[in-house]
């Protein structure tokens, strides 16, 4: 079964030019999954398949940001150079989702699509150390990834969203409402997630069983994904 491994990494580089260099997964790294990949984990698919791979946004193959130019694998791990696709829409919005981000200290995550070949499994503490993935896609992740608390709380998760999370969330919301590229649409659910998230602020202890418009996870994904 396909699996996604989200990774939170600092960019590499950006150009003008909308090139962009970023590592999609960390050799060494224990991950959320309990997982550790080692080097030379990515080789043999990226000899089988590199030039097939794609660059694609929420691991949705309708959405394609950019088109890669370079993978490999480094010391460090898994190296993606993406050229952005300027002359779209939604590689505008990618690529000022970037710089938007950039400018306030945060980052895009990006996430791998694989399945573990050779792998061995510790018994005691049920780590998994994958010596070989096969690699489908690489995905870029708006401003937050799947094991993040930005723009994903819900009703369960709420009692640990604390008071410094909400700002972090309002301040990379205010981040994007920057991005001139947006349309109508996005901006005013952005507004409307900020607003929400200010009432959460000023409330240590919301009744969300009384609130109506709150904006969920999937409504905002399906909001950012309109073109």
């Amino acid at each position: 079964m396909k699996e996604f491994k989200a990774f939170d990494y600092e960019i590499k580089e950006l150009t003008g030019e909308g090139l962009v260099t970023f590592y999609a997964n960390a050799f060494n790294n224990l991950d959320s999954d309990g997982d550790i990949s080692m080097p030379g984990s990515f080789k043999k698919t990226l000899k089988e398949n590199g030039k097939r791979l794609r660059h694609l946004k929420w691991h949705d193959m309708r959405y394609m940001p950019g088109a890669i130019k370079e993978i490999k694998e480094d010391d460090f791990g898994l190296l993606v150079t993406s050229q952005l696709i300027m002359d779209t829409q939604l590689g505008k919005e990618t690529y000022a989702e970037y710089r938007a981000l950039s400018n306030v200290g945060k980052q895009m995550e990006h996430s791998v699509a694989v399945i573990p070949v050779k792998y061995d499994v510790d018994q005691e503490t049920e780590q998994r150390t994958v010596s070989e993935w096969k690699l489908f896609e690489v995905s870029t992740l708006t401003a937050w990834g799947a094991n993040s608390q930005a723009l994903t709380v819900d009703i369960k998760s709420l009692e640990d969203y604390s008071r410094e999370d909400i700002e972090q969330d309002i301040l990379t919301l205010r981040a994007m409402l920057d991005i001139k590229c947006y349309d109508d649409i996005k901006l005013e659910y952005i507004e409307k997630q900020i607003n929400y998230l200010n009432r959460l602020k000023a409330d240590k202890q919301p009744d969300l069983k009384g609130t109506t418009d709150e904006v969920t996870l999937s409504e905002f994904k399906t909001i950012l994904k309109l073109k």
